[in-house]
């Protein structure tokens, strides 16, 4: 299995993330401090075996802003193909979880175990998926423990099969051991000693205690023959009283009999359509009496020892096929009843369909949601879009309104407009009024400015002469500041001579002006509400802008998941629901229609072996098969049984039969099967065989309406037997029946007046008993000792039950280091030998379950001898072999940032070594040292979180 892409949807404190992975070779993933790296590996256990429980003292990894906790992983299978795991959290503790390929087709969660090929979760976290942590967690442990670390994670996978056995050993420590005294069974066994003496003391005082026990248990014995007796009895009075009931039966069984008895044995020989099978076969005999003089003589005393006895061959030769389809008859009612239900079922999801499709308002084929992927993602990107396409409509309503509002008062103050335009006068009149106006104003004064601006210049000059001293700028500044006021002087007089000489204004011009300035100001509000009006407008040209974005991105989600059906009603709520229980309700109905033809088929089958088994040996099929099936059955059965009987005569007559040919056969048959119907018939003229066959049929009757009351008795319990006793009973001696009734009724009241003496008698005793019991302390301490010896039983049963656990451990590891455990140090030895370049040889496990590792040159260390960073090697080496070794052989590894401890050299090899694994899995190294990089020039390097892109190299 490969890993090609994961999606994390919110995963502790990663949220949207999305990475693809190339599916073979080593990679690095390389991301800062808090990166979020540990957690991407989590994520990925967690897709594989589901979310850590609350309980467990794992790390959770649930969203804190109150959001599910979710994500999917995309894998490769070389044999199933292209997965997607998706789990989100929810009703299920570990996560729901899909299973999909690439065309949407769906699997149940155990899927998953074929898609990791057996990989388990214990084996999965031990040897290939570790951290730092993991390695030098190992440094802590001593030799003989490492020892044991090393056959436990090569069996299991991680250290709770060590953590176990000691789990064992402990608590059996703690229950016995066989010279102390803490101990809980040890402690019970001294405290059960102390109360077997004390009782035994106190029951040597109680002398009437075994005399009253002997009594009791007598009167017990005699309470139990009692009952014995008065229940023989009150069987023998049930067993008559049903005859009493069944005594019209019996009568009339008995009456047949005697009816059956008077027809002598005639019954018994006459043969089964005796009179047509003779009229036949002297037709026959007629016309081939002249050829059967040969073989006549040797015949004869054949047919006379076979008699009533004849078997049909092709029945027996159906033997196996009959009972084959006899045992098949619970499977013929099983399929019938299917076949109904399923027809019902079938109805009712076409039912259902057609209101969903009606509901809808379309027609939607199967083959197209097939085709249609409503994944999780899916319809969350539906459901966004919908929201999209509702808020729009919502801002267009509203803008719509807003624009009809404008648009009424753009017409109204366009009417107010023109009204108010039609009030002004005319242009020539208007042209007219200004040009008189202008007259008027040229004879108007000086603006105050014009001598206003002198006496300013006039000021600053004298104040720039006197400041600098130059009297030629001070008199320039004194004269132009009397120029300025005869200047003011003259303008004044201008002013009050314009006042005294202006003439009368005309009223019509003043109404004109007042209504132009109202003119202006409308027009100036139109052209604002006009701007208004475009504004909106436009807005909601924009609007309709995203509207097509958003009709567009539907369409690009159509295209995408395969939607072939209207593009409007993608944006109708509840639409896709709809869509997702019409798909189920199809994949529902195909189904049962798949099942209903398989029924089909299989009742086909099975009625046409029927048919055609009864042709070939003769059977009426009008019937139901099931009754053919049974009347043939029930003919083999005869069969079988006249066949052992008959076998010595089919013998000879095979032997006679073979020198015949098919000519002389036929006639020496016709023959044989004539005199055999006067055999049985005790006929030696035509005449009296006509009168038995009329005997015989008047015979059958009688013995028919006499089987049939004989079965019903049997079928009440009844043995063949039983019955004749019975009606023997009801009939002629039924007086003797009813006295024997009179007598067993006396004597069960009798035996129930003995027992309830006898109760009485032993519950005295009892109440004796219980006085000596309870007068002193002999009950208390009998109380106490039975009490301790069943703790004393449960706690021995519940340590030898640790006993045979720990030695069955004990044997597992026995065999897996006899057997497997030198391919798994092998392999680890190989390893560390090219990360160390040969400085060390071997690692070795010892007869005393001990660690040890040879360096070159023949010296041993155990690996607390060792430095850090080469003990580090060491377990590194041993996870890399039991993944080599215990698990599926193309199943990826993910590490950690584990060569932290390493040096340059040893780190290279490392990841050389690592490189060289990875030529047959996928192998992910997570680090936060980008130094790795160039040790490995060819390894993809991949930023983690910035993209999912492969870094460029």
């Amino acid at each position: 299995m490969k890993i090609v892409s994961l999606h994390i949807y919110h995963f502790g404190a990663l949220k949207d993330c999305k990475l693809t992975l190339e599916r073979s070779g080593f990679q690095l993933l390389f991301g800062e401090n808090e990166a979020g790296k540990t957690t991407l590996m989590d994520f990925i256990k967690c897709m594989l075996f589901g979310f850590p429980l609350k309980n467990q003292s794992k790390r959770q990894y649930d969203p804190k802003n109150g959001s599910r906790a979710g994500g999917k992983m995309t894998v490769e299978h070389t044999n199933l193909g292209i997965w997607t795991i998706e789990r989100v959290a929810g009703t299920k503790a570990a996560g729901d979880v899909t299973i999909y390929d690439e065309t949407g087709r769906q699997k149940d969660e155990s899927f998953l175990i074929q898609l990791l090929d057996g990989m388990d979760q214990s084996l999965f976290s031990g040897a290939y998926c570790f951290g730092l942590d993991g390695l030098q967690k190992l440094d802590k442990l001593t030799s003989e423990e490492l020892g044991n670390f090393l056959l436990s994670t090569a069996i299991s996978g991680d250290r709770d099969l060590l953590e176990i056995e000691q789990t064992f050993e402990k608590k059996q420590s703690g229950l016995f051991k066989k010279a102390g005294k803490k101990p809980v069974i040890n402690e019970k066994l001294e405290q059960l000693k102390n109360a077997d003496q004390s009782l035994q003391k106190l029951r040597e005082k109680n002398e009437n205690y075994q005399m009253i026990e002997k009594q009791k248990e007598s009167l017990e014995t005699r309470m139990h023959e009692t009952s014995r007796d008065l229940g023989h009895i009150q069987k023998e009075l049930r067993s008559i009283k049903r005859l009493f009931e069944l005594r019209p039966v019996l009568e009339k069984y008995k009456q047949l009999n005697h009816e059956l008895k008077s027809f002598g044995t005639i019954q018994l020989t006459f043969p089964e359509n005796g009179i047509q099978r003779y009229e036949q076969w002297q037709k026959e005999v007629s016309l081939l009496n002249g050829e059967l003089q040969y073989i006549e003589d040797r015949l004869l005393k054949i047919d006379k020892d076979q008699q009533m006895l004849k078997t049909d061959e092709r029945m027996l030769s159906y033997q196996k096929e009959i009972k084959q389809l006899f045992n098949k008859l619970p499977q013929y009612e099983h399929l019938q009843e299917q076949l109904i239900q399923l027809t019902t079922l079938i109805d009712e999801w076409r039912d259902e369909e057609s209101g969903l499709l009606e509901a809808i308002g379309e027609t939607w084929r199967q083959e197209e949601l097939k085709e249609l992927a409503l994944s999780l993602s899916s319809l969350q990107e539906q459901e966004e879009l919908l929201k999209q396409h509702n808020a729009i409509l919502e801002k267009k309503r509203r803008l719509e309104d807003d624009l009809e509002d404008s648009r009424v008062k753009l017409e109204y103050m366009e009417k107010e407009e023109a009204e108010r335009k039609a009030l002004l006068l005319p242009d020539e009149e208007l042209a007219r009024y200004e040009t008189e106006k202008n007259k008027k104003n040229q004879m108007t004064a000086f603006p105050a400015y014009a001598w206003m601006l002198p006496v300013i210049s006039a000021v600053v000059l004298i104040w720039s002469g006197w400041s600098t001293e130059n009297t030629a700028v001070m008199y320039a500044g004194i004269v132009l500041l009397l120029l300025a006021g005869v200047l003011a002087f003259i303008s004044g007089k201008k002013a009050i001579y314009q006042q005294d000489s202006k003439p009368r204004t005309n009223q019509r011009f003043l109404e004109d002006e007042e209504n132009r300035k109202l003119w202006i100001q409308l027009t100036a509000a139109l052209q604002h509400e006009n701007n208004i009006y475009l504004q909106l407008a436009k807005q909601l040209d924009y609007l309709e802008i995203e509207e097509a974005k958003v009709y567009e991105k539907a369409e690009k989600w159509a295209e995408q998941y395969g939607y072939t059906g209207d593009k409007e009603k993608l944006m109708l709520s509840g639409y896709m629901n709809s869509l997702m229980k019409i798909k189920e309700v199809m994949k529902q109905k195909e189904n049962a229609i798949k099942k209903l033809e398989n029924t089909k088929a299989e009742l086909a089958r099975l009625n046409n072996e029927a048919s055609k088994l009864a042709d070939i040996l003769g059977i009426d099929t009008a019937e139901d098969s099931s009754k053919i099936i049974e009347a043939m059955y029930t003919k083999l059965e005869n069969q079988l049984k006249n066949e052992a009987e008959s076998e010595h005569l089919r013998k000879s007559f095979s032997e006679l039969s073979e020198r015949k040919d098919s000519l002389l056969n036929q006639i020496q048959n016709i023959n044989d099967r004539i005199a055999e119907l006067w055999k049985e018939a005790y006929a030696d003229t035509e005449e009296a065989y006509y009168d038995i066959g009329k005997r015989t049929a008047a015979f059958t009757k009688i013995s028919i309406e006499r089987d049939a009351l004989n079965n019903q008795l049997q079928s009440l319990g009844f043995e063949p037997h039983v019955i004749e006793s019975m009606a023997e009973k009801m009939t002629e001696k039924y007086e003797e029946t009813v006295q024997l009734f009179e007598d067993l009724e006396r004597k069960e009241e009798l035996q129930k007046n003995e027992h309830t003496a006898a109760t009485e008698d032993r519950a005295k005793l009892h109440w004796e008993l219980k006085n000596l019991l309870e007068d002193g302390t002999y009950s208390e301490h009998l109380h106490r000792y039975e009490l301790l010896k069943d703790e004393w039983n449960l706690l021995v049963k519940k340590w030898a039950s640790l006993r045979l656990a720990q030695h069955a451990l004990q044997k597992v590891k026995e065999d897996y280091q006899q057997t497997k455990l030198p391919a798994v140090l092998e392999t680890s030895s190989g390893y560390f030998s090219k990360i160390t370049e040969g400085e060390y040889q071997s690692i070795l496990f010892t007869d005393a379950n001990e660690l040890v590792v040879l360096k070159g040159d023949g010296t041993r260390f155990y690996p607390h001898e060792l430095s850090r960073g080469t003990a580090e090697q060491v377990y590194l080496a041993i996870r890399l072999a039991v993944a080599a070794n215990a698990g599926p052989a193309e199943f990826p590894i993910l590490m950690d940032d584990i060569a932290v401890n390493f040096d340059q050299n040893r780190t290279r090899r490392t990841l050389s070594l690592i490189q060289e694994i990875a030529r047959d899995r996928q192998v992910l190294f997570f680090t936060c040292h980008s130094h790795l990089e160039p040790l490995v020039p060819n390894v993809p390097f991949i930023h983690w979180p910035e993209g999912s892109v492969l870094a460029e190299k």
